[in-house]
């Protein structure tokens, strides 16, 4: 008889998790203690003695604003216990009372969707492929980045026509219209309940499985369209934070050398295996998640982290070598130099160029080593931060010896004291902090975000999935700063009908700021909504949260239509000089314009604000 396992779907997945009390559950590992909405205590993931670990048991997540661990339940149970996805969902579930369905390992038991779903990508796939080498666009791209329609065809690209039903209707005489929803290639609009196609106008790409199964598409826009990419949206077959783009071409080199090549998109990926380094596999942007590590660690002993050379790459380089480290990688960096993808430097230095690149990346040690400035050169102040970020990078090895191998070579190569990097345990490294920042004095988010933005945002996620309608028709432009346009466009992609917000599968979408951010604006709201009950209403007796956003909506607004009239004014003035009196003309009429609907939208707002006083 076959071992029986779980048979885990996503509604299984969510009733454990409304059944699951999380603050009883890491109350256990942690003490907690109230703070507004939210629960405040020592984070179990990392020593600290000044409480930087938050659990929002409304939304269901926990968040540490020291290390940066996040999840929900499951997650919680996965890393500390130290189970499997479908093991840790039978814990809680034991826990709660609920039983689980089973299935046999191999039987095919209600394999109906999942057969639908895959049906309809791969037709989906030979759609896309059907279009490319007919779209001038798509040939133009691809061309641009130095592949051959063969190559094109060979690498899975496609191209999706710039029309709202173009697959639907390609494929409706063969996969009903909610299959083609199921599989992430048709989305509804929550407010009319129009369905259309998801990727219009874009350069597709088959993202498939180790075992080259389809799952989902990437795609990227010809034109300006936001955003540049966008990938299929969670579903039952896909979840872009449990793959690794290019694995199932990358498995032979992989297991033939023992190392995998970590890049950060598509064509890196691609450009890696055209110049010869088939062993690359992509995270699909920088947000590496612990089931990416898990992947990474399990396909060989090395992994040398590719990442964009400019200052984002390095950052989010930096955050995976811990990660990395603690599970028993060995790792090393490839930071190509003027700021350079390995995408870009195949173009510019060609294929044995980036091949020696890669085979020089330098150990770890080697690259923390560098970063730190010579006694004496720099601030000293610099100097003790970037120890301080060796030292706990370092750290992060499982195996005493080798974690005290590896930080008495910083010690060597530093010129520091092994025992002011690795003191005896239970005493402060000379490197800690002495003092750290005091909730009171800390910043209430940790990018510069303005504060319209952040209190739109905030409400967006602390209202949904009541916010969706709303959250759809904010237009990407009014918000200035990238992350909080990230983020919005974020919380557009989660499904509606869950019934509360999935928070890990939002971070798992989101860059290594914005997913921060996000857990920030959460528990910033709710503790805001606790100590002031009234606020969200104001006077008007409105008891949507979402009436709090009406003013800062309009303040976007308003902020962005003066910046486009601003933006008018050179057009206005080249015309003139230049005597194209009908091109001044036009560009004074849209000014005027947009200077008649900012008067408008400030007397809304002065209007607006009187009545809340």
């Amino acid at each position: 008889m076959s071992e029986p396992v779980y048979d885990i779907t996503d509604d299984v997945k969510r009733d454990v998790l409304a059944a699951t009390d999380l603050v009883q559950l890491i109350g256990a590992t942690t003490s907690l203690k109230k703070a507004g909405r939210s629960w405040k205590g020592l984070c179990p993931f990392h020593g600290e003695k000044s409480a930087s670990f938050h659990v929002h048991p409304d939304k269901g997540f926990y968040y540490c604003f020291g290390c940066g661990a996040k999840g929900d339940a499951i997650t919680f149970v996965r890393e500390i216990e130290r189970l499997e996805f479908p093991d840790a969902v039978a814990y809680l579930a034991r826990l709660a009372g609920i039983t689980l369905p089973m299935r046999r390992s191999g039987t095919r038991v209600d394999r109906g969707k999942e057969t639908r779903a895959a049906e309809a990508l791969s037709l989906a796939a030979a759609f896309f492929r059907a279009n490319l080498d007919g779209h001038p666009a798509a040939r133009a791209l691809l061309e641009k980045r130095g592949l051959t329609p063969e190559e094109g065809h060979a690498y899975g690209f496609g191209a999706a026509l710039d029309a709202w039903d173009a697959l639907k209707s390609a494929l409706a005489p063969r996969v009903q219209e909610e299959a083609l929803v199921e599989a992430g290639l048709l989305q509804k609009n929550p407010e009319t309940g129009r369905v259309y196609d998801r990727f219009r106008n874009r350069l597709t790409i088959e993202i498939r499985d180790g075992r080259g199964e389809i799952l989902g598409f990437g795609a990227r826009a010809f034109g300006d369209d936001q955003p540049k990419y966008l990938n299929s949206p969670e579903t039952a077959r896909f979840s872009k934070g449990k793959l690794l783009y290019g694995l199932d071409r990358a498995k032979e080199a992989i297991r033939r050398e023992d190392i995998v090549l970590l890049v950060e998109g598509y064509f890196d990926r691609i450009a890696c295996e055209r110049a010869g380094a088939a062993n690359a596999v992509a995270s699909m942007g920088t947000a590496l998640t612990s089931s990416q590590i898990d992947l990474l660690a399990r396909q060989a002993a090395t992994v040398v982290v590719a990442y964009d050379g400019d200052a984002p790459g390095v950052a989010a380089a930096y955050k995976a070598f811990p990660l990395l480290l603690a599970r028993g990688a060995h790792v090393r960096h490839l930071a190509l130099p003027e700021g350079h993808d390995p995408d870009s430097f195949l173009a510019a230095h060609g294929p044995e160029a980036l091949r020696a690149a890669i085979a020089g990346a330098p150990p770890l040690l080697e690259t923390l080593l560098a970063r730190i400035p010579v006694a004496g050169d720099e601030d000293p102040t610099e100097r003790a931060a970037r120890l301080r970020e060796a030292a706990d990078i370092l750290t992060a090895a499982p195996d005493p010896v080798l974690r005290h191998e590896l930080l008495s070579g910083l010690a060597r190569g530093a010129g520091v004291p092994l025992s002011v990097l690795a003191p005896p345990t239970g005493k402060k490294t000379a490197l800690t902090a002495v003092k750290p920042m005091s909730e009171a004095s800390a910043p209430r988010h940790s990018i510069d975000l303005p504060e319209q933005e952040a209190r739109v945002l905030a409400a967006l996620l602390s209202e949904w999935p009541e916010s969706a309608r709303l959250a759809m028709r904010i237009p990407e432009d009014i918000f200035f700063h990238p992350v909080a346009k990230e983020l919005l466009m974020a919380i557009k992609e989660l499904p509606v009908g869950t019934g509360t917000l999935d928070f890990s599968q939002l971070t798992s979408h989101l860059g290594a700021d914005a997913g921060p951010l996000a857990a920030e604006l959460l528990l910033r709201q709710g503790n805001m909504g606790a100590e002031n009950p009234g606020e969200s209403g104001a006077k008007t007796g409105d008891k949507s949260g979402l009436s709090r956003i009406h003013i800062p909506l309009l303040q976007l607004k308003i902020r962005s239509l003066e910046e486009t009239a601003r933006g008018l004014q050179p057009e206005i003035q080249d015309a003139a000089a230049a005597g194209n009196l009908a091109g001044r003309d036009a560009a004074y009429r849209r000014k005027q314009s947009l200077v008649e609907e900012v008067r408008k939208l400030k007397a809304e707002l002065k209007a607006e604000t009187a009545r809340r006083i």
